[in-house]
């Protein structure tokens, strides 16, 4: 007698759930592509080496199965943008969201590092609370040469703009917007246009309080199966979607 969990269906779903994404092998075959367009892009980014190549590793494996649009929120100068779109190919669809004039101000629930690195506008790190030039990002990513109608660029606040995504199921989204608030904006907005087996990745997920608490309430309150993973060596943290 076939167990339950063995047939077709379970099966299949619990593949998914215990999916394991970039093998070995895919990263030691695509690993020099990865350093190539961090060393392209570095200028333009400010995620370290070893974390810019696992995000890029993980998103590789997933356009590799799954079309759909990449969307990223919170781009600073484009770095890992360029490099998204490297890898995607000119047919799909990119939206890139920024405010383009830095972060928004941080509040309680973004945790006591948020308030303090938001106060210390001398500090190195600080780099003008990571405002960037709007035009700059649109000539680099132009740069990319594909075509006009597929890179979509939305300057402004999340909530002026995330919420009016009218692109087609997305593949990848990359969220970059560091607080709470940002980061629960972006959830409600795209994570219903994510596709199943899709991710999101979460770029300040072990770095900032506000990000980690609006990935769970969210997460809790919708009642979502999904799953929280990690990948790579640096550990990048993502959502793997498993409902529809």
């Amino acid at each position: 007698m076939t167990a339950w969990h063995e047939t077709p269906y379970f099966a299949q779903r619990f593949a998914r759930k215990y999916q394991r994404f970039v093998s070995d092998a895919d990263w030691q075959q695509h690993r020099e592509r990865y350093a190539e367009l961090f060393g392209r892009y570095a200028a333009y980014t400010l995620i370290p080496e070893r974390i810019f190549c696992d995000n890029l590793a993980l998103i590789d494996e997933r356009l590799r199965q799954l079309d759909g649009a990449i969307v990223e929120c919170g781009t600073w100068k484009g770095g890992m943008a360029a490099a998204m779109m490297q890898l995607g190919g000119p047919a799909r669809a990119y939206h890139f969201y920024d405010s383009f004039a830095g972060l928004p101000p941080a509040q309680t629930s973004d945790g006591e590092d948020a308030l303090a690195w938001q106060a210390a506008t001398d500090d190195p790190h600080y780099h003008d609370n990571l405002k960037a030039d709007a035009d700059a990002f649109r000539a680099l990513v132009a740069e990319v040469g594909f075509p006009a109608g597929q890179v979509q660029v939305h300057e402004g606040w999340f909530s002026d703009t995330v919420p009016r995504y009218d692109g087609p199921p997305i593949a990848v989204l990359r969220l970059d917007g560091d607080w709470y608030e940002s980061t629960m904006t972006c959830l409600e907005a795209l994570y219903p246009q994510v596709q199943l087996d899709g991710v999101v990745i979460l770029d300040d997920y072990d770095t900032w309080d506000g990000c980690s608490r609006a990935v769970h309430d969210y997460l809790s309150r919708t009642q979502s199966t999904a799953r929280i993973r990690r990948t790579g060596s640096s550990s990048v943290a993502f959502i793997h979607k498993l409902d529809a």
